[in-house]
């Protein structure tokens, strides 16, 4: 049976112990350094936690030339150990979230992987709702909702329009007291990262953007 470090133990457990624990540590700090060498990139749908990711992708590029749009790209020298390895830009061409994702069925080494979430209150969801590339966020100096010195706030909802999965993944809220206007407000439950609010965006440069999902 284990034993924990602070229960008498042999000599020979005592340093099994050590040992375990040191290698741990080690694989953890080479995992955080690995994943930290580049940029984040936002990956394709069903992607797996960013080190094994980086592990298993072989770079074949059968994901960025099963993708219809043309929305996964390659990621250039300068991106580090992520050199070509596939990432979306969404303020260029965003995921659709195509039913089939047909860039994870590409996917013979299995870095991506047909996305599964199993929600809080036990809702299982499969396929492209529940895909989970990031997480967007609001810019509020950038967003033409926010009032500026420069200029009056004014009604948009452009994002909210284009969201495949519109007042749940996001939504305009109700105006404050004494305003007219309301904001876009994001659900980091319900965003798949597509990007399709980044794409839309009016603003120059983008009010919204996508946070990578880092693991």
């Amino acid at each position: 049976m284990a034993k924990k470090l602070d229960e008498p133990q042999e000599r020979g457990d005592f340093f099994k112990s050590l040992g375990t624990l040191f290698a741990g540590f080690v694989a953890n700090r080479i995992e955080d350094t690995v994943t930290g060498l580049g940029p984040t990139l936002l990956r394709p749908p069903g992607a797996l936690d960013e080190f094994e990711f980086l592990v298993k992708c072989t770079r074949c590029d059968k994901c960025i030339r099963a993708c219809p749009e043309n929305a996964v790209i390659k990621a250039p020298p300068t991106m580090g150990l992520a050199l070509k390895t596939p990432y979306i830009d969404p303020r260029s061409i965003p995921c659709f979230l195509c039913t089939t994702l047909p860039c994870v069925a590409e996917c013979e080494d299995e870095a991506l992987v047909w996305p599964r979430l199993t929600r809080a209150d036990g809702t299982v969801l499969e396929g492209a709702k529940a895909v989970r590339m990031g997480t967007a966020r609001v810019k509020p100096g950038l967003c033409v909702t926010w009032g500026t010195l420069d200029r009056e706030p004014r009604a948009c909802r452009i994002c909210v329009d284009r969201c495949p999965y519109p007042e749940e993944a996001i939504w305009i809220s109700a105006p404050a007291e004494g305003a007219s206007i309301g904001h876009p407000v994001v659900s980091a439950d319900a965003c798949t990262g597509c990007g399709l609010c980044v794409f839309s965006c009016p603003s120059e440069p983008t009010a919204i953007i996508v946070e990578p999902r880092r693991d």
